[in-house]
Parts: structure tokens; sequence; C-alpha cells
């Protein structure tokens, strides 16, 4: 981890807390369905780690101090986030399609890394830290909602990852990103994205989110 060693939030011993003494509280159906949607997400988080801590050293070799602690905070928080769903996996069944689904998520987030201009990546990470917004925004107002530890840390997530929509928005801005590369890039990133989520359809529904509505909150446009 290239971010300096900090120690652990708050927010994070308290959940982590709730955790360990309630369980997640949920039936088995949506314990399943929860598994696969968390194993698609930690794909999420591990590539978010890898991404933000490589621009660190990149910042480092440019150069570019101003911009190094938005990024190692960003990491960290990536970081939390792994750390949580990890914990939460304990209390989750393996899914019987749980390699075919972290398959097309890695190929999906691979395919960031493809693009040579740094400004349309990161352009690119703030359509996805958006889209998350959105997904965890969705977990909260699911059948979920109330005092379970999920609806608590999607809360968590979507608070985050808004604040890294901010930040990879003005960094890409910063490195050249011009508004036509960005509405275009958008589009096809999330259209991307909503087809890399279609196998988790079912599930969605089972913890009480509708994908339609949900995919289409996705392919919407917010600005980024």
């Amino acid at each position: 981890m290239s971010s300096v060693i900090r120690q652990v939030p708050d927010w994070y011993d308290r959940w982590h807390a709730e955790l360990l003494q309630s369980g997640p509280r949920m039936s088995d159906a949506r314990l399943e369905a929860t598994a696969r949607l968390v194993a698609v997400l930690l794909c999420g988080e591990q590539s978010a780690i890898r991404i933000f801590a490589a621009e660190v050293e990149r910042s480092r070799d440019r150069g570019a101090t101003a911009a190094i602690r938005d990024l190692c905070a960003i990491e960290y928080d990536e970081h939390l986030h792994e750390r949580a769903l990890q914990a939460f996996c304990r209390f989750l069944p393996v899914p019987d399609d749980g390699h075919r689904l972290k398959r097309r998520a890695q190929r999906f987030f691979a395919g960031l890394g493809r693009i040579e201009q740094m400004s349309r990546h990161f352009g690119q990470i703030s359509q996805l830290d958006s889209a998350v917004c959105k997904i965890m925004w969705h977990v909260e107002q699911s059948d979920v909602k109330g005092t379970s530890p999920l609806r608590h840390l999607a809360t968590r997530i979507k608070r985050d990852e808004a604040r890294h929509v901010a930040v990879s928005r003005h960094y890409a801005k910063g490195l050249g990103l011009d508004g036509k590369s960005r509405c275009e890039d958008g589009e096809q990133i999330r259209e991307k994205l909503v087809e890399m989520l279609q196998p988790l359809a079912t599930s969605f529904e089972i913890i009480g989110v509708d994908s339609d509505r949900l995919f289409a909150h996705i392919r919407r446009s917010t600005g980024t």
C-alpha cells in the first residue's frame, strides 16, 4: 500500500463490531444473492486499489505532490472497502458461479487499463465511481434497509465514492480531459458496466432492488 499507514477509522470498528455481534440479518436466499454481488464488488475494489496505488507512484515520479494526498486518501478508502467486504464474506456462502462472475468482472476492469491517455482513464474512473454510488443507493433503499450491516456498509461506500467522483473528475480535467471525450467515454463505460452486471439482475431482485431501474439509472449521465 503506497499511502501512509493510518489508524482504522471509528466507522469501520463500529460496523465490524455490529457485524460480528448480529451477523448479516438476512434469509438464506438473500445471503446467496449478496454473495454473488459481493464477489463482483470485491473485484472493483481490488482494481481501484491497483489503479490508485500506481497513480500515486506515477505522481511521485512527476513531482505532482499536490495530487498525492487525494490519491492516497482514495487508495486508503478502497482498502477499507475491500477489508469490509472480505469481513462480510465470512458470513456468506460461496456462490456456485463465483469464479465465472469474478472472471467476467476482472475482464471488465482490466479493460480500463487499455487507454493510453491518463486523462481519459481517470474520466472513466469518475464514471465508475458515480455508478457505484448509484448501486449503493439502490441497496440502501432495498429490502435490507433499516439496521442491516449491509445497508450500513452501502451507506459508507456511497459516501466515500461520492467524494472519489469529485477527485477523479477534477484530476482528469487537470490532465487535459476534454468534454467530448468525457461524454463519449462515459456513455461507453456505463453501457459496458451494465452489460457486466446483467448476470446479477436476479440477485439484485432477491434483495429487493429493481434491476431494470438500477441499470437505467446507471446508464443515465450525471455530468461526470
